[in-house]
């Protein structure tokens, strides 16, 4: 299966339809750009893979959704699904035109999705100007909410991207080794994801950096020019997207050489929360159990997480919900709603070691109400000489 069936797109279009009825809104904007946490609706709604700039999707009741993308994407594939997609020019005067042709506005409510952090201000201005008595409300949460839970199609897309991710990490094993660059390893495994169908690679490598105190600070990013040498840990994470269009996140540690006792703590403290992490997962639960289950099992082996452990994952690589975001920040503004059956998750505690000198890293992807991971691969600390 290389598109998802037309079942799953009239699934998705059922549930905008509930979502108009229950917010109360007379048109639903559904804003999206090509930065990676962010393209995931028009994927889930028209099966459109952006491939730069930005767009959006409106949804009215009692009708098919349509998109709205700047002129020069006409050349942007556009999908397995018949889905109706205007192009315009200036974009801002496209979307006030299309709201007008479905009848929106007036004083009504408009819905956006995207609206304080992906919608573009001369849109939004270019609504409140035309539409000057309309109620325009943020409705990110709900869209957020009805995409949480996935399908079995969708599942099977988390999966095909896992086994994209698995294949990588094999091909990591087979090169990593002193005197070999994470440049030289990110190349060759950007090859086989991309041969495999992998898609929107994003892939980092972590490791501590030395200070002159002897103490350590975390380094995150892209894989560059650091020449692996006997005693250092290779992590490097997997993001990638898979040929239905969903992301998975997988990370394991490697050790060049044999690794030391701080190194096998470190990779003990980051497996045993992802272990109470995931069991704390369960229908029912909040997402802040899964982060406090992180922090205490991670906290027994001498060790501490540095920020929130997780997020919710689909045709963004973050959505909602957020693992540890009440917990960590005590910032969420909106009390978090408990896991049902089908949400998928990614868990990646990021923990340093309590006297500063090594850190930890690894990253799994689970499924409310399956047992463990999708990933197969041990958790426990791999070694290459």
């Amino acid at each position: 299966m290389t598109h998802l069936p037309l079942v799953e797109r009239d699934r998705r279009w059922a549930l905008l339809q509930e979502l108009l009825a229950d917010e109360q809104l007379d048109v639903l904007v559904l804003a999206a750009n090509d930065y990676r946490g962010h393209k995931g609706p028009l994927r889930w709604v028209g099966d459109l893979n952006l491939a730069h700039r930005y767009g959006y999707a409106i949804a009215a009741p009692d009708r098919a959704p349509r998109l709205l993308l700047p002129v020069n994407l006409a050349m942007n594939p556009r999908g397995a699904w018949d889905v109706h997609v205007t192009y315009a020019r200036r974009v801002s005067d496209g979307l006030v035109d299309e709201l007008k042709a479905l009848g929106a506005g007036g004083r009504g409510r408009i819905g956006v999705a995207g609206l304080a952090q992906v919608m573009k201000v001369e849109d939004h201005e270019a609504l409140r100007a035309a539409f000057p008595q309309a109620e325009i409300v943020d409705a990110s949460l709900a869209f957020e909410r009805i995409r949480a839970v996935k399908s079995a199609a969708e599942l099977e897309g988390l999966r095909e991207a896992t086994r994209i991710a698995e294949s990588c990490f094999e091909r990591l094993l087979e090169l990593a080794g002193p005197g070999v660059s994470e440049r030289a390893v990110g190349a060759e495994l950007a090859a086989r994801a991309l041969a495999l169908g992998g898609e929107d690679l994003l892939f980092l490598t972590m490791y501590g950096r030395p200070a002159a105190d002897g103490t350590v600070t975390g380094h995150f990013g892209q894989p560059a020019g650091r020449t692996l040498q006997d005693g250092d840990v290779l992590t490097f994470s997997f993001e990638l997207v898979g040929p239905l269009g969903f992301w998975m996140e997988h990370a394991r540690m490697v050790s060049i050489g044999a690794p030391d006792e701080l190194q096998q703590r470190m990779n003990a403290a980051v497996r045993a929360g992802l272990e109470a992490g995931g069991a704390a997962l369960v229908p029912g639960a909040l997402p802040g159990a899964a982060q406090r289950a992180t922090v205490e099992a991670v906290a027994e082996h001498g060790a501490s997480c540095t920020y929130w452990s997780g997020h919710g994952i689909g045709q963004d690589v973050i959505e909602e919900p957020w693992v540890g975001l009440d917990v960590v920040q005590e910032r969420d503004p909106v009390p978090p709603a408990p896991l049902l059956p089908g949400m998928a998750l990614s868990l990646h505690p990021f923990v340093i070691d309590d006297g500063n000198r090594a850190i930890g890293y690894m990253a799994d992807t689970f499924v409310v109400g399956e047992d463990g991971p999708l990933s197969t691969v041990s958790r426990d600390l791999w070694s290459v000489r």
